[in-house]
């Protein structure tokens, strides 16, 4: 992510620069809206979702994407790890990695150097594989084209029909139209509980975001599991975590300590191989 600190004379942020995130305006402008860490500390009245300008506090429209206004088009490599079959995994073989065409823009940063940068939103439109005019060939121009993420390719794997999925979503992103958000995702420990539950979850939220569910009554995300107010915990928290000897408490995350200790490391069947990014180096 482009720091204000990375560019000239950070965007006029003094204090923590460093960790202000930066957008571009509707005008063009670059700007260090209010809202991210560095407006925490050291600016009483910043640190808000408010759309102003953390250096000038004026009102500004942030541009979602560049699409349209761009200074050159440039391809970025996503990795892939749906080509990859096991006796529980139904494969779909794709390129390891596979390049998208997103629209950038020139900036001239601090140390002299000029970069390519683009928005978080365009990035993810990429990633999705959303053909949107740039002619590329790894995006699908319809549900039923085998590439990444679509229905059709979806089906594959999942065995889900294409045309359940597709009638899912669009019933979802309706209702959350017609509702001002009001579309909800229940989960729990069924996806909670794996591997790469992570990414899963980045791929339920970012469904929320887009159908404009976060923060809306009857809405958003309800998980069932690991949320709720654990009624013996007082009672069992100073002797599960020795509170009465030493501060602060000894967590420790379970699945690694376990997985370590009791050697079952020595047994594994997933390798490094297996689970490695294909365009990390």
């Amino acid at each position: 992510m482009l720091r204000a600190a990375d560019l000239i004379d950070a965007l006029g942020q003094e204090n923590n620069p460093e960790w202000k995130t930066v957008a571009i305006n509707t005008r063009g402008d670059m700007v260090a809206p209010n809202g991210s860490i560095g407006f925490r500390w050291g600016e009483k009245g910043k640190w808000n979702l408010e759309q102003r300008d953390g250096t000038s506090g004026e009102e500004t429209e942030l541009q979602l994407s560049l699409l349209g206004s761009q200074d050159d088009i440039a391809e970025v490599g996503f990795p892939y790890f749906g080509g990859e079959g096991t006796e529980h995994f139904n494969k779909v073989e794709l390129q390891n990695v596979l390049l998208h065409k997103l629209p950038v823009k020139r900036l001239q940063l601090a140390d002299g150097t000029t970069a390519l940068v683009t928005t978080v939103y365009d990035l993810t439109m990429a990633n999705y594989g959303l053909e949107r005019g740039l002619n590329d060939e790894n995006c699908a121009t319809s549900y039923d084209d085998i590439k990444a993420y679509t229905p059709a390719w979806a089906e594959q794997i999942t065995g889900v029909p294409r045309a359940q999925i597709t009638r899912i979503a669009r019933e979802f992103a309706d209702n959350a139209d017609k509702t001002h958000g009001r579309s909800m995702i229940i989960v729990g420990a069924g996806l909670n509980h794996w591997y790469h539950l992570d990414m899963n979850y980045r791929g339920l939220i970012n469904m929320l975001v887009f159908c404009g569910c976060i923060g809306q009554s009857g809405g958003g995300w309800a998980h069932y599991v690991g949320q709720e107010k654990l009624r013996p915990q007082t009672g069992w928290q100073p002797l599960a975590f020795a509170l009465d000897w030493q501060r602060p408490a000894r967590h420790m995350n379970s699945t690694s300590y376990f997985y370590n200790h009791s050697s079952q490391w020595r047994y594994e069947t997933v390798y490094r191989t297996g689970t490695a990014v294909a365009n990390g180096g």
